[in-house]
């Protein structure tokens, strides 16, 4: 049992990082909001269960960025990882990430890290199904993000 925990808890951090995280001019992965994860342990000491509770999500950055900074990154990982049917479902094809103003405001498409955009929408993609999100949840919260 403890060990599906601790499993389900990595998978949460692509989730929380696509949706939390931007690149700001100090650092590439920076969490914009705060999060309280408690941990719950069995009397030997194996992990049984967990919350995280998210608070103070930095709003501002949805409709402002400033040069060298990009909006979350879930924003870029949709755009480079969707398949070219799934960008035609969401309206998005033949559009690219300089088209649209939430995300090209700032000039700044890339990551300093080396990390891929398209790698880490996979690696989301993959966290939902392991966490059990049903397929017409994943699509709907990939619509509310590109709307």
């Amino acid at each position: 049992l403890g060990s599906d925990i601790e499993v389900k808890i990595l998978e949460a951090n692509p989730i929380l990082e696509a949706f939390g995280n931007a690149r700001t001019v100090r650092n590439d992965n920076s969490s914009r909001f705060g999060k309280y994860i408690e941990l719950f342990f069995s009397q030997k000491g194996s992990l049984i269960g967990a919350t995280i509770e998210t608070y103070l999500l930095e709003k501002v950055r949805l409709i402002h960025c400033e040069e060298g900074e990009r909006n979350y990154h879930i924003f870029y990982e949709i755009m480079d990882g969707a398949s070219e049917d799934e960008l035609k479902e969401y309206l998005l094809d033949g559009y690219e990430k300089e088209d649209f103003k939430i995300i090209n405001q700032s000039g700044t498409m890339d990551r300093r890290d080396c990390v891929d955009d398209q790698e880490e929408f996979d690696n989301l993609i993959e966290s939902m199904s392991l966490l059990q999100f049903y397929p017409d949840q994943v699509r709907d919260i990939t619509r509310v993000s590109v709307s």
